[in-house]
């Protein structure tokens, strides 16, 4: 996720991992705001090198001045042209001038000297070197060797304008595509959670289906092999398949938590059981079982998936990006990207067309491509974890205990919560369940109101006891690190509780190496 907040100490609730119990109370995904409901984003592309074919790549964001960055390609004469814009709102976009690229006698145009080939160009906020800031994936071989052989190659770039081309090395006889998935050779191998870049792909099954591969990388160079992490199971629709996802490069969380935009292929079932060309579109197979995609008409639908740890995730079925009606310029498919943090809203650019995956519309029996597919970007915003929230489940207040959490010397707990129409209250128990005298129910202090960060409190006083202020009969000399507290928050009807966020943070790590892991 671009430029998280980086709270160790948060605990989101879109997943079931600091939730203890609920009881008369659920999770209900979230609903981002679409700016872009009519039509797509106004970005005029009128320039004669934008004259033919453009398509848009996933938005990034420069967290070295708070603006949005936007590639797309524009296609002329058999010509492939990187180009960019800019914009400080997210909304209004424009071209600068780089003086890069002699186009039509000039080099006052957006068109950069990133060559064509590339897969995805992102913002790495992990390097020292500002040379290094900016890095591009190629999609598959670009190169070549003195020999004439394919290789592999990369890039990097000061500003995502002016490109350099790293040295030749070993990642250079890497053999992966990375959209499409990869020889067969190249699945499978060791999975580092923690790896600095991570990069999710479509990869065949031995089912002829689309399926989720991941890799992972060091150094942003040489790559993992290819390994399953989201399949179809019994709770899919018929001819559910993964195309692609939105994913932050960097591998960063927020709390903890990885989001994934997870672009989900509905295939028309219809359709025969064969693709034409298999090697050309999945790469060639030398061993193993096929890994070949079976169709290729059908929609997409943008869902959200979440994760601790990269390799095991919990998926949300419906469309968390939903697609226009019928006709609409985004209702035949919606290609969401990674989410976005920016001045205290989610920002959630997406890619979309009117036309199914194979260029029909939505009348049945109509052909194929009787009009090119017109690309545009959409863009819909969210509150910071609004990914998904607690709330009642009836006309009774609903009520969430957290798992246990270390007492230390005391602290502060601080909310997201939306009670503008309900109420949360709230109280410090022991772990064994048992609530702690003076911060029970009737001693919190109820939050009504919507706001990203409300501190909790008890008859006016903040965080929860420092230790020796209390202790159970029997525990009166153990260390402070042998206390643990819980929560209970008790949810009023119309309330919504996004996350939890504890002060000092590694109260929550319970002595795990990874900050926001239980042990």
């Amino acid at each position: 996720m671009a430029k998280p907040t980086r709270q160790s100490g948060k605990q989101s609730l879109a997943d079931d991992y600091f939730i203890e119990s609920l009881d008369a109370a659920h999770r209900v995904l979230g609903e981002a705001e679409k700016l872009t409901v009519e039509e797509p984003l106004d970005i005029v592309l009128d320039q004669p090198w934008e004259a033919e074919q453009t398509q848009f790549s996933p938005a990034v964001y420069d967290e070295s001045t708070g603006r949005f960055r936007l590639y797309y390609s524009a296609w002329i004469d058999g010509e492939q042209l990187i180009c960019a814009l800019d914009s400080d709102d997210g909304l209004s976009w424009e071209r600068p001038s780089l003086g890069l690229v002699e186009w039509g006698g000039s080099k006052g145009n957006n068109i950069t000297n990133c060559p064509r080939g590339g897969l995805m160009v992102f913002y790495d906020p992990h390097t020292t070197d500002a040379a290094h800031r900016w890095k591009r994936i190629d999609n598959k071989p670009t190169g070549a060797a003195a020999d004439g052989s394919p290789v592999w190659r990369a890039f990097h770039s000061t500003d995502g304008y002016d490109w350099q081309p790293y040295a030749q090395g070993g990642h250079s006889d890497q053999r992966m595509l990375f959209n499409f998935g990869s020889p067969s050779e190249t699945f499978g191998g060791v999975i580092d959670p923690d790896a600095r870049f991570v990069y999710y792909s479509q990869r065949g099954s031995g089912r002829r289906t689309r399926i989720l591969g991941r890799r992972d990388s060091a150094d942003g160079l040489n790559w993992s092999g290819l390994r399953t992490v989201i399949d179809q199971d019994l709770d899919d629709e018929p001819g559910t398949e993964f195309y692609a996802a939105g994913f932050d490069v960097a591998n960063r969380t927020d709390g903890g938590l990885h989001v994934l935009m997870l672009h989900t292929f509905l295939t028309d079932l219809s359709e025969p059981y064969a693709i034409a060309d298999p090697e050309k579109y999945w790469g060639k197979e030398e061993s193993g079982p096929s890994a070949v995609a079976a169709r290729v008409d059908g929609y997409v639908d943008t869902q959200l998936a979440v994760s601790r740890d990269t390799v095991s995730w919990t998926r949300y079925r419906q469309p968390f990006l939903p697609r226009g009606v019928p006709g609409a310029w985004d209702g035949g498919m919606l290609y969401g990207d990674g989410p976005i943090l920016h001045d205290d809203r989610l920002w959630l650019f997406y890619s979309a067309c009117q036309q199914s995956h194979n260029g029909r519309g939505h009348r049945g029996g109509d052909p194929p491509y009787v009009k090119n597919k017109s690309w545009g970007k959409g863009v819909a915003t969210l509150r910071p974890d609004g990914w998904a929230h607690i709330e009642a489940t009836s006309f009774a207040p609903g009520r969430l205990t957290t798992h246990r959490f270390r007492q230390e010397s005391g602290g502060h707990i601080f909310v997201n919560v939306d009670a503008a129409a309900g109420e949360l209250c709230y109280e410090l128990l022991q772990d064994t369940g048992a609530p702690i005298p003076g911060f029970g129910l009737a001693e919190c202090d109820p939050i009504r109101s919507d706001t990203l960060s409300a501190e909790l409190s008890w008859n006016g006083k903040s965080g929860w006891p420092a230790r020796g202020d209390w202790r159970p009969p029997g525990c009166e000399n153990l260390s402070r690190s042998e206390f643990y507290v819980k929560l209970r928050f008790h949810i009023a009807p119309g309330t919504k509780l996004y996350s939890l966020t504890l002060d000092p943070p590694e109260v929550a790590i319970w002595g795990a190496a990874v900050p926001g892991r239980l042990d």
